[in-house]
């Protein structure tokens, strides 16, 4: 009898991984990056915080505005904001996660600044803000000091305009209201809101047709606007503009009545005047002396 014994050769799976883990390419690799745990961390710590570099840190002169702020805003409007208590602090980092927020809470707190669209940082140590800015359309007549407001209503520093940039504006008389006592502050009056829209929409036409006042009138909860020439003449303009009110005439359609007396007369204020105006009809310009309440109404057809 003959026995025979069988002698089992290595595990091919085990002796695979073995024979690949002792290449030296791979033996390299794991020396490397066992190193680099191990002093990865300590280099780092040994490098320089570029935050607290000097040539990192953001300066009050390192802003850019775009656009540059308009003619009726004040030469110390960036000056405010960077003096402000919500600017980061001198010596704050460009690098501060919280710098770009601080700076836009600085100009957004100005009541110039209707939004501000970004903030972008500019390495070293600069920032470029975006601004969308509050324009003045009309003078608010109240019982004390008259009050500038935007086409939304909302109240702006009066005494920053000054000199000829304050005469450029509609006045508005009219308005029984109490105005807001703070600055940036929307002005809760459908009547104001009603006569800055038409400021605006007019503002092309106010000096060469010789405008000088829009005059708010209510008939319940309804707004009626007027305007008042430099001759004492009286426009009836009617609904404010974005009226859906059906019958009322667009926009344009008044200012294009306007225009044909104009045409007509050379004037909004003709001889024999001054004069009421109606200008709400479809097929005609309706006038009549105001010195004359008998006076015989005359008409103007329009021209389409």
């Amino acid at each position: 009898m003959v026995e025979t014994s069988e002698t089992s050769g290595p595990d091919p799976v085990g002796g695979g991984i073995a024979a690949v883990l002792w290449r030296p390419g791979v033996l390299v690799l794991v020396a490397l990056v066992l190193v680099s745990t191990v002093l990865l961390p300590k280099v780092i710590d040994r490098l320089p915080e570029l935050k607290d570099r000097p040539e990192y840190q953001l300066t009050r002169d390192a802003v850019e505005i775009i656009p540059s702020p308009p003619a009726w805003i004040p030469g110390e409007f960036v000056a405010r904001a960077t003096g402000s208590d919500s600017w980061p602090r001198e010596g704050t980092s460009i690098l501060e996660p919280d710098v770009l927020q601080r700076v836009s809470d600085s100009f957004a707190a100005r009541p110039w600044v209707a939004e501000v669209r970004a903030v972008e940082r500019r390495v070293p140590a600069g920032v470029v803000v975006r601004l969308v800015y509050r324009r003045p359309v009309a003078w608010i007549e109240t019982a004390g000091s008259p009050v500038a407001v935007d086409v939304n209503g909302v109240r702006l520093p009066a005494g920053d305009l000054t000199g000829e940039t304050a005469t450029n504006f509609p006045v508005v008389r009219g308005v029984t209201s109490q105005p807001p006592s703070a600055d940036a502050s929307e002005w809760e009056d459908r009547g104001v809101v009603a006569a800055a829209r038409l400021a605006d929409e007019l503002k092309s036409h106010w000096k060469p047709f010789d405008l000088s006042v829009i005059v708010v009138q209510r008939d319940r909860e309804r707004v009626f606007l007027e305007l008042l020439t430099q001759g004492g003449s009286r426009i009836v303009w009617g609904r404010p503009p974005g009226t859906r009110h059906p019958g009322e005439l667009t926009v344009s359609q008044k200012i294009g009545r306007l225009m044909q007396f104009i045409s007509h007369f050379d004037s909004l204020d003709p001889p024999g005047g001054p004069f009421e105006i109606n200008i709400r009809h479809w097929r005609e310009i309706i006038y009549r002396p105001l010195n004359s309440e008998s006076a015989r109404r005359l008409t103007l057809p329009v021209i389409r």
